[in-house]
């Protein structure tokens, strides 16, 4: 076997596994760990970055992998919401980590091809950078949204007690 089809098939496969491993293991990670997680918060600098690179205009228009976060029920309640919240912590989550790991590709290629490896790694770190900012985007907005239903949701059950 030559060479050259040798590393591309310990190429394909360090990105096959990567993605894929991230992909199916990131749902197994339990919730809790999201949960009030200092790194998943809003940080205070993000609504100016959001509007400095117009991510309204162009969030929409980048391809969605998982079915339930493609549109949204007519019919909204609170554990719905909860559901698509935790579906933004998973791909945050998964989109980081194959950004950052992406840099091991460098380890599984020769020194002479460190450039190429590393170039490899950057493009994908740079793909994956827009979808990590997606969710943070998306969830703050989904916990707004959560909020003012459990909040109609109460007023219209203290109506109906009056």
């Amino acid at each position: 076997m030559s060479f050259t089809i040798y590393m591309i098939i310990i190429n394909t496969s360090f990105w096959f596994l990567l993605n894929y491993g991230v992909f199916y293991g990131s749902p197994l990670l339990p919730e809790r760990i999201f949960q009030n997680n200092f790194f998943f918060k809003e940080k205070s600098f993000e609504s100016n970055l959001y509007k400095s690179i117009r991510i309204k205009k162009w969030k929409d228009k980048l391809p969605v992998m998982n079915a339930a976060l493609k549109s949204l029920k007519n019919e909204l309640n609170p554990a719905y919401l909860d559901k698509i919240i935790l579906q933004t912590y998973y791909a945050e989550f998964g989109h980081l980590i194959i950004a950052v790991l992406g840099f091991l590709c460098i380890l599984v290629n020769p020194n002479e091809y460190f450039l190429m490896a590393f170039i490899s790694a950057l493009v994908n770190f740079v793909i994956h950078l827009p979808f990590c900012l997606i969710q943070r985007y998306n969830r703050p907005r989904l916990f707004k949204v959560k909020s003012r239903i459990e909040t109609s949701s109460l007023s219209m059950v203290f109506k109906k007690t009056i």
